[in-house]
């Protein structure tokens, strides 16, 4: 017996849904099946609802359009990453890049203490 999952989470905007939906099909797939249906006196209808009220069971998320993870109940749901850790994260990375040396030449990445660029054999001393 198939369970239903009513809770969904979206790992990417890292938020809980509370009305998950399931991705439409796009215009070109739609005119397909329509011409595929008239076209065999209905016989591909069965198929295409089977292909979309059982196969195709992808939620999507209503703000990134990305796949949902489904949970059975609410305490299954994973708690948000903190807000504030993503952006500690991307001022750490920030200050990795400040602290990069580059040849003023041929702008590659080198140490601070070299004296002739290994890259373009450039003098740096000036």
């Amino acid at each position: 017996m198939l369970t239903s999952k009513k809770f969904a989470y979206c790992n990417i905007c890292e938020k809980e849904i509370l009305k998950p939906r399931r991705k439409s099909i796009e215009n070109m797939y739609i005119n397909i099946w329509i011409l595929a249906i008239i076209s065999s006196l209905g016989f591909a209808l069965i198929p295409f609802l089977i292909y979309r009220y059982i196969i195709s069971k992808k939620v999507i998320c209503p703000n990134c359009k990305n796949q949902l993870d489904l949970y059975n109940s609410h305490e299954k749901i994973p708690d948000p990453k903190v807000q504030i850790n993503r952006i500690l994260q991307a001022i750490e990375d920030e200050k990795k890049e400040e602290n990069k040396v580059y040849c003023p030449y041929c702008k590659q990445e080198i140490l601070e203490e070299v004296e002739i660029c290994p890259s373009c054999g450039a003098n740096l001393i000036e």
